[in-house]
């Protein structure tokens, strides 16, 4: 996985996408996974973080212009840069760093792993996962609860074709990541977790054929009847209609439909 392998920058448009300027030149060549905007920061010149597949993080505090590298305090060289999530009531920063390893390995230096920051990503601190966790894929923040996170994972297989692997789902920690628990591990392959403010409602969607919703704050989750395909990725919202979601998948297009799920679908044999 060497970072020659990783092509990609981060572009600015000022006309609405009729015409962009690459603006990652300090960063070089890199696959970019995520990109989170301050809001709290000055408008004409924005704080902004970039997720670097294969480089970590780095930081803008003049809207892009320039860029610094930020990966005080993380393991390891090539790193997986993922995810980054601001926390709104304090600033805190949560990082995603994705699982290298590819042979159902854990504990050693391939993990992925979990960190905060509290200084504006100028260091970082790991944050302990879930026992038996090596493959986070999302973090979310809870704003009406300071030390309340969401995290998904992806398992790993640790038997035959015909064995669940373990590991992955969705777990809630309401102490900033000392202890967790589990809230949703039938779906072993979760990508993303989601939340819509208008309805406080959280989603979460997966590679098993299913997606999610919870609607007390991450307790428990139903399945959102109805959709059925495989290779899911993201819930998102319709910023009109609180009442319709999108599922964003990996080559088979959008699904669309209500955010409650349909219970007149004709529901696919799996289920």
């Amino acid at each position: 996985y060497g970072t020659q392998f990783f092509k990609g920058g981060i572009l600015e448009t000022s006309d609405g996408g009729k015409s962009w300027n690459v603006i990652s030149n300090d960063i070089g060549e890199a696959a970019f996974t995520h990109i989170l905007v301050d809001p709290s920061s000055d408008e004409i010149y924005r704080t902004i973080y970039a997720c670097a597949f294969g480089k970590g993080v780095y930081k803008s505090v003049d809207g892009g212009k320039t860029w610094i590298q930020k990966n005080n305090g993380i393991i390891g060289d090539e790193l997986f840069a993922w995810r980054i999530e601001r926390r709104e009531n304090d600033g805190a920063l949560y990082l995603i760093v994705s699982r290298r390893s590819e042979d159902d390995s854990i504990g050693n230096e391939k993990d992925g792993r979990l960190y905060k920051s509290i200084d504006g990503a100028e260091s970082w601190t790991e944050i302990t996962l879930p026992a038996g966790t090596n493959g986070p894929t999302s973090i979310i923040t809870d704003s009406q609860a300071k030390g309340k996170l969401l995290l998904s994972a992806w398992g790993r297989p640790v038997g035959g074709p015909f064995t669940k692997d373990i590991g992955g789902g969705i777990f809630i920690t309401d102490d900033d990541g000392k202890t967790w628990e589990q809230v949703l591990e039938q779906d072993q392959h979760i990508h993303d977790i989601t939340f819509d403010p208008r309805t406080n409602t959280f989603y979460a969607c997966g590679f098993e054929g299913s997606a999610y919703r919870s609607a007390n704050s991450g307790k428990t989750w139903e399945r959102i009847k109805g959709y059925n395909f495989k290779w899911g990725k993201r819930v998102d919202f319709d910023p009109n209609n609180p009442e319709k979601i999108f599922i964003i998948t990996f080559g088979g297009g959008v699904w669309t439909g209500p955010s409650k799920g349909d219970n007149n679908a004709i529901e696919d044999i799996f289920f």
